[in-house]
């Protein structure tokens, strides 16, 4: 493989305490395994001598893959994460058998604290309650400036003890707990900490902007004074909620009295990709001065800002320009979190767009409640064939028999039935008669309100929540999420047809990725990655940076997060904000910083 010389300058550095500040696209994973050969090859440094710690085990599998095929044998390297380090620390330390905490049984503990306590669980989200426990246990300082997101500060403090003397009196421990421990271990036993001390003679860890202050205190207790080869980039720090720091790569400059190599040259992404994120890093403060250039050849690419009216003309330009490369290239849409608005879903479905996404809404699970309520619209929006009057005369019952709809049928010329010819065909049943005119009336009413009102009209004026309730059936979740998608779908006929579209891609779906498909993931799933093509919506403010981030740390962590998201990008990159008063929706401050050298295309 062919270096350029910052690369070189890297592999050959002298031993001893190095930050290399990586920036996107800079060839960072073969500049550490080339460097590993390098401490063996010229420093005479034996392989079980080095420690090699990255932050997942599929990236700590990768680089132990590639660094044997370029040694073409088994080396006796250790490659890690910080988790199963520490495990075999605890483990070397403790004769017993460990046990790693499950999910279940941590909501387990929780739900029988909560209880003991007084304290509600329906009403709390329990995965956002053991996040906070996870953020305190990774502080640097557990008792100072931690703000929790659920219960009083007090009352969260108590559950947080009870709940670690709980999962420690039952031998369990989640991989919070690890860092923890050995700390406590080696700080109760010199002997055992020079013992792990003299284990490596050079550590190099990977994704160095990702680490929190207590696994920096273990790196501390273990290199200080030795030879470190720390490797990230503190622009693209964005695991701020469990506790990194973009602080940390500045604090071991100083502590370990580091060199800093800078690796600028982005071989990923464009010259217009990498002057956009430049521009927009720069806002930041807590960051090493440093110029990423570009050295993707052939062109400048496409970095495209776009201001919209509202959110479905943003949605349909994005499909319509996804389409045009949709087969040819990678392409991925970038969101905020998990949730894919379901107008955007709606647009890439009527583009015919296939989609790879990692995670979405769930409808299946009640399918009978949301097939009544969109057969309730579509009856009031003139559909009035027999099908759909089968399948919710009863619901709630209205004593319109099966019987009684096939001797209707039979008497029809076509499909569709009138109301005159069910009344008609009641005979003396003067009860059944009062039923159907009752049933015309509300789905005449129905037919005059928009999507949102007529799902709470069907519930409580129609009845179908009784109905539902004389069922036994849960329907409370399905129903918010029904309401969530009315709102961005007011016309009953939009509404019906995202349905449509849906179950077709349900049907269609195949558990294999499509090759030709666009991929949907959200920002923090993106790290790491790179596409041919990236679009990211919804730069609003709110929800790009948080509505939940006021500090400046906050606000420059939001920052990177973006800035990652942008760097994902080799050809084009295509972002999208809305600017609409009327339904709150402005532009991010992002979108600010990056039109300062950015026209801004106004649609």
């Amino acid at each position: 493989m062919k270096f350029d010389d910052n690369q070189i300058s890297v592999i050959n550095a002298d031993p001893g305490p190095l930050l290399v500040t990586a920036g996107p696209g800079s060839g960072k994973t073969a500049v550490l395994t080339h460097r590993i050969l390098y401490l063996h090859e010229k420093l005479k440094i034996p392989y079980e001598k080095i420690l090699v710690i990255t932050f997942t085990k599929a990236a700590a599998v990768q680089m132990k893959s590639r660094f044997e095929k370029l040694i073409d044998l088994d080396s006796k390297v250790t490659f890690c994460t910080f988790h199963s380090l520490f495990y075999s620390i605890i483990k070397d330390f403790k004769s017993e058998n460990l046990q790693i905490i499950s999910l279940n049984e941590k909501l387990n503990i929780l739900k029988t604290v909560l209880l003991d306590n007084s304290i509600d669980a329906e009403n709390l989200d329990l995965q956002l309650l053991l996040d906070d426990f996870s953020r305190l246990k990774n502080m640097e300082n557990e008792n100072v400036s931690f703000e929790p997101l659920y219960l009083e500060r007090d009352v969260f403090m108590r559950i947080f003890g009870q709940y670690n003397e709980e999962s420690r009196s039952r031998n369990l421990m989640d991989y919070d707990d690890f860092v923890i421990f050995v700390e406590k271990y080696f700080d109760n036993d010199p002997e055992f900490l020079n013992k792990w001390k003299n284990r490596y003679s050079y550590c190099l860890i990977d994704e160095f902007q990702d680490i929190n202050y207590k696994q920096y205190d273990i790196i501390k207790m273990l290199f200080l004074g030795k030879s470190v080869f720390a490797v990230g980039d503190e622009d693209q720090s964005i695991y701020g909620f469990r506790g990194s720091s973009s602080d940390i790569c500045l604090k071991f400059k100083k502590d370990f009295d580091a060199n800093v190599i800078k690796l600028v040259n982005n071989y990923r992404s464009k010259k217009s990709i990498v002057e956009a994120g430049m521009n927009l890093i720069s806002f930041n403060t807590l960051r090493f001065d440093k110029k990423i250039v570009s050295k993707n050849p052939g062109g400048t690419g496409e970095f495209k800002l776009n201001e919209y009216l509202s959110s479905m003309d943003e949605y349909d330009a994005l499909a319509k320009e996804v389409k045009e490369d949709a087969g040819k290239r990678s392409i991925v849409i970038l969101t905020r979190t998990n949730y894919i608005p379901d107008s955007l879903r709606y647009s890439l479905l009527k583009n015919n767009i296939k989609v790879n996404y990692e995670k979405t809404v769930d409808l299946s699970k009640n399918k009978e409640f949301t097939e009544d309520l969109l057969t309730y619209f579509k009856i009031a929006n003139n559909e009035r064939t027999f099908s759909n009057l089968t399948k919710i005369a009863n619901k709630p019952n209205r004593y319109i028999s099966r019987n009684f709809i096939s001797e209707c049928k039979e008497r029809s010329k076509n499909d569709c039935y009138s109301y005159v010819n069910l009344m008609a065909a009641c005979g003396k049943k003067t009860y059944l008669k009062t039923n159907i005119f009752k049933f015309e009336r509300q789905m005449k009413e129905l037919g005059r309100l928009d999507s949102f009102e007529g799902l709470i009209y069907i519930m409580k004026v129609v009845g179908y929540d009784k109905y539902l309730f004389e069922k036994g059936i849960d329907y409370k979740t399905d129903y918010e999420e029904l309401k969530s998608i009315a709102r961005e779908f007011p016309f009953k006929e939009d509404f019906i047809d995202y349905f449509e579209l849906l179950n077709k891609e349900e049907k269609s779906k195949s558990s294999v990725k499509s090759k030709d498909a666009c991929d949907i993931c959200t920002i923090h799933a993106s790290k790491g990655r790179e596409w041919d093509e990236v679009y990211i919506p919804d730069l609003d403010e709110g929800n790009i940076p948080h509505k939940k981030a006021f500090t400046k740390e906050d606000i420059e962590e939001e920052r990177r997060l973006f800035y990652v998201a942008m760097t994902r990008a080799k050809e084009k990159l295509w972002i999208g904000f809305v600017n609409d008063e009327k339904r709150s929706l402005k532009p991010s401050l992002f979108a600010s910083e990056l039109s300062t050298k950015t026209k801004v295309i106004k649609h």
